[in-house]
């Protein structure tokens, strides 16, 4: 009897260091995989959550500030439609979506196209289309695009977080509902120039 039970322990101990081997072979943990050493973590600066398992690719709603006292018609950003805004007028993210990598990149670029209320009135059909820079931003989770309108004709798109004027906003500029003030305006058009294409 003491051989046996002897004899079964050594099957169930060799069972044993068969099945650790095999697991060992599959590559098999108990528990999250860790972290690729090689993938670099993101962390969110607002609120310090980590999102590096964030997908790749974020989906931000479209606003539009309009700092002239040009109404604008329609505004589409790589074709996705934001609706029009008044003159010295602003909206919050109310149509959906432009979709941008997570992590920005040098060269990274939308296309607009866009109607003035002047244009509208001298050619109902008309548009200005163009390639517009994106500046950089950090990564967020999620947020908004912004269409921004400015006297003479200059446009440019930010991805945020945050609305213009609110904290945390990249710039020191309000959210063109009328008071705009001309030199926060003058120092973010230079610091968003990048090499708008023609």
């Amino acid at each position: 009897m003491t051989k046996l039970l002897t004899r079964l322990a050594l099957i169930c101990l060799a069972l044993l260091a068969l099945a650790g081997v095999v697991l060992k072979f599959m590559d098999f943990s108990i528990g999250p995989t860790p972290p690729d050493p090689t993938k670099p973590v993101i962390i969110e600066p607002d609120t310090g959550h980590d999102i590096t398992g964030a997908p790749a690719e974020m989906h931000l709603k479209i606003g539009i500030a309009n700092y002239s006292d040009e109404g604008l018609g329609a505004v589409f950003i790589n074709d996705a439609w934001g609706g029009g805004i008044q003159p010295k007028a602003s909206s919050n993210g109310r149509t959906c979506c432009v979709t941008l990598p997570r992590l920005w990149h040098p060269g990274l670029k939308v296309s607009v196209a866009y109607r003035t209320s002047s244009m509208f009135l001298k050619d109902p059909s008309s548009y200005v289309e163009k390639d517009v820079p994106v500046p950089r931003y950090a990564p967020f989770f999620d947020g908004f695009i912004y269409f921004m309108y400015f006297p003479d004709n200059q446009v440019r798109v930010v991805a945020t977080p945050y609305s213009p004027g609110y904290p945390g906003f990249a710039y020191d500029l309000d959210f063109g509902d009328g008071h705009g003030d001309p030199e926060r305006i003058r120092k973010f058009l230079e610091a968003t120039a990048g090499e708008e294409a023609k």
